[in-house]
């Protein structure tokens, strides 16, 4: 998994529930609840040659399947 993949797995995500987080080498850069303002500013934030990685955050009682 990436830096900001192992952080956001580890993060406490309590303050930005329903909302898109978007990190650069494991540090959060941008969040809100619009997912294209998040990645906008995460990929001006990591420059040409950093892939951004954004993901919403869940209500903890949410399950994926």
């Amino acid at each position: 998994m990436s830096k900001s993949g192992d952080a956001f797995m580890k993060m406490d995500k309590r303050p930005y529930v329903g909302e898109y987080v978007g990190m650069c080498d494991g540090v959060i850069v941008a969040h809100s609840k619009s997912f294209d303002e998040v990645y906008e500013a995460t990929k001006r934030a990591c420059g040409p040659t950093k892939i951004p990685f954004v993901s919403e955050v869940l209500p903890a009682e949410c399950m994926l399947l």
